[in-house]
């Protein structure tokens, strides 16, 4: 058994305007990847690429181009079943491109899920639970417009909000005020300045936060200033989630040495796929520190293989990310809904979910 064909599809679809402290979205960009072996069975992928080209260093075009020139000339001929083997070329071919390397792995993982007839869940262990709470989050907005937003996420299901934060510490502060005073003590609040604060600003900014009952503050410094991190968890006694800190299992073991963190925040693409995610969570686990698994505004089938992968964390103390349920239409055959605050895990092989490729035709970008 071997991989015959390796397509790549750039796609780019409007989205509802979003804002971080790194950019402003309006549009999804992603590769959707599709493999095929030579019994005629096919996975599919999607890179994520909405992300800021100034986060991750690559783009639609050349996220594209690495997985057609490079990627997939290398992956023909191997063997689907071997993930580990295949994922080692694609980082002898192209190490550095996380966004390829994570659609690529997500379409093996659901490729092989479909030869054996498992669900993608299987292939990380197995899942422990069928049902995730997830949660939302809200750009930098003003706070009038926070606590608006915040009900519109209520009504859409979510029970779990994130503020996103970073571009001035005191209208931060002023929205998780105005979302908590607006949703009330039923919804998990937490907040985000992707490492947008200083220290002196974190913590002037998390002591007044407390105020909120914060589930956590994520990355308030710099991904570097592991030091800091580890001076507001004392100073301040708010539990720190790190994102921007932890790429691989080596930063994990940094963060721990450091106690710099109480939480970590795993994303698919910056991970580079569901085995690298996997390695960070084990990695995590055996230090005692808990994950959740967060969004990059996955648009297609990275959406329900987010869902596998969380779902085989043993420990899952709190709502995985699907922000993109809030800002998009969701490029899927089935639709993904919030009941109770949580997602149901897919049912079926693989991912469990299929691209709807109607709408995938309609989006792809030319290229």
């Amino acid at each position: 058994m071997t991989i015959k064909k390796i397509d790549a599809i750039p796609v780019r679809t409007p989205m509802r305007s979003f804002t971080d402290a790194y950019s402003a979205y309006s549009m999804n960009q992603f590769v959707l990847i599709r493999i095929e072996n030579d019994d005629g069975k096919i996975g599919y992928g999607e890179a994520p690429c909405t992300v800021t080209v100034g986060f991750y260093g690559e783009t639609l075009e050349s996220t594209t181009i690495a997985i057609r020139n490079y990627i997939a000339p290398a992956l023909r001929g191997a063997d689907p079943l071997n993930i580990r083997r295949a994922i080692s070329i694609v980082n002898q071919m192209h190490g550095a491109a996380f966004l390829a390397k994570t659609g690529i792995d997500i379409a093996l993982h659901d490729l092989v899920g479909k030869i054996l007839n498992v669900p993608t869940s299987t292939l990380l262990g197995g899942a422990q639970r069928a049902t995730l709470p997830v949660a939302s989050e809200i750009g930098i907005v003003e706070p009038e417009q926070a606590a608006k937003e915040s009900l519109r996420l209520v009504d859409l299901g979510f029970r779990a909000i994130k503020l996103k934060a970073g571009n001035n510490a005191e209208t931060d502060v002023k929205n998780a005020r105005a979302v908590r005073d607006q949703v009330g003590d039923e919804v998990e609040l937490r907040v985000d300045p992707n490492a947008g604060w200083t220290r002196y600003e974190s913590l002037k900014a998390i002591k007044e936060l407390t105020k909120c009952d914060l589930e956590y503050v994520e990355q308030p410094l710099p991904r570097w200033d592991l030091e800091g991190l580890a001076y507001l968890r004392k100073m301040t006694g708010v539990p720190i989630m790190v994102d921007e800190s932890v790429w691989n299992p080596h930063d994990v073991m940094k963060v721990v040495e450091a106690k710099a963190a109480d939480l970590i925040n795993i994303k698919i693409t910056k991970a580079g796929g569901l085995k690298n995610s996997i390695d960070i969570y084990t990695t995590a686990q055996a230090s005692g520190i808990p994950c959740i698994v967060g969004t990059e505004l996955e648009a297609c089938v990275a959406a329900p293989a987010k869902l596998q992968l969380a779902s085989s964390f043993e420990d899952l103390p709190f709502a995985v990310e699907f922000t993109e349920l809030a800002y998009q239409n969701m490029l899927l055959d089935k639709p993904l809904k919030i009941e109770n605050g949580c997602l149901h895990l897919p049912g079926g092989p693989g991912s469990g979910l299929e691209p709807d490729l109607k709408s995938i035709e309609q989006h792809k970008a030319a290229m």
